[in-house]
C-alpha cells in the first residue's frame, strides 16, 4: 500500500510538474514526509533532477537566463542556511517555518498580488526558495510569487531549470555534511521510471494549458501542501 501511494504522488508530482513548471517538490515533499519519510530528502532530490531536467529540455527554447542567473547565484548562501537550520532546530518546528512561509505566498497569489520580478526580489527569491529547499523540499513558492511571465513555456522552463540547479546544490551540500547512502540512491533509481510516465501526461497537458490555468493551479497547489505540512508540524509539535 505505501509503495502504491508512492507511486501515485510521484506520478501526480511530475505531472503537474511538466505541465506548469512547478509542483513536484511542493506535492511530493509534503507526501512524501507523511507517507514515506525515508524518502526525504536525498532520495527527492536525486529524483528531482531527472525531473528537472525532462521539462527544461523540452522547453530549451524558452529559457529566462537572466531570471536563472540571478536566483541561483542568491541560492547558494539559502541553502546553506537551511542545513544549518536543520542541524540545530527541531524537526517539526523546521516544518512549521517553512509551512507559514508558503502559506504567506499562496495567500498572496490567491489575492492576485505578485512583487515585482526586479533583480533585487529575483535575487531575495533565490535566497528564499534555497532556504525553504533545503528544509522541507518546497523551493517553489518565493519564485512563484515573483516570476510571474507572459509565456507559459518560459514559466515552464525557467522555474525548472532554476529547480534543476537548486537540487544539484542541495544535494552536494547533503553529501558533504551528513552523506547519501547507497540505499536512498538505490530507492531513487528504483523509482525513477516513475517520472517519466508523469511528464509524458504532463507533456500532453502543456499543450493544453492556458497562463491564468497554470498560475491558479500553481497557487492551489502551494496552499494545498503547506496546509499538509503546517497540520504534521503541528501535531509533531503537540507529542
Amino acid at each position: 500500500m505505501i509503495l502504491l501511494l508512492v507511486a501515485c504522488v510521484l506520478v501526480a508530482s511530475s505531472a503537474i510538474q511538466s505541465a506548469t513548471g512547478s509542483g513536484f517538490g511542493l506535492i511530493a515533499g509534503p507526501a512524501l514526509i507523511l507517507i514515506a519519510p525515508w524518502l526525504v530528502p536525498a532520495p527527492l532530490l536525486i529524483l528531482t533532477i531527472p525531473m528537472m531536467l525532462m521539462v527544461a529540455a523540452r522547453e530549451r527554447g524558452h529559457c529566462d537566463t537572466r531570471t536563472v542567473g540571478i536566483a541561483t547565484a542568491t541560492m547558494i548562501p539559502g541553502i546553506a542556511a537551511g542545513l544549518w537550520v536543520i542541524q540545530r532546530v527541531e524537526t517539526a518546528s523546521v516544518q512549521l517555518l517553512v509551512a507559514v512561509l508558503a502559506l504567506a505566498a499562496g495567500a498572496a497569489m490567491l489575492a492576485g498580488k505578485s512583487v515585482t520580478g526586479s533583480r533585487r526580489t529575483l535575487a531575495g527569491a533565490g535566497a528564499a526558495a534555497g532556504f525553504m529547499g533545503a528544509l522541507a523540499a518546497m523551493p517553489g513558492p518565493p519564485l512563484s510569487l515573483t516570476y510571474r511571465p507572459d509565456d507559459a513555456a518560459a514559466l515552464r522552463s525557467t522555474l525548472s531549470t532554476i529547480f534543476l540547479v537548486m537540487a544539484a546544490a542541495t544535494l552536494m551540500a547533503l553529501q558533504f555534511q551528513i552523506g547519501v547512502t547507497g540505499s536512498e540512491l538505490l530507492a531513487a533509481l528504483a523509482l525513477s521510471p516513475l517520472l517519466v510516465c508523469g511528464h509524458l501526461l504532463g507533456s500532453y497537458l502543456a499543450r493544453r494549458i492556458s497562463l491564468a490555468v497554470l498560475s491558479r493551479t500553481t497557487t492551489y497547489i502551494i496552499l494545498a501542501a503547506a496546509t499538509v505540512l503546517l497540520a504534521k508540524s503541528l501535531a509533531g509539535l503537540a507529542m
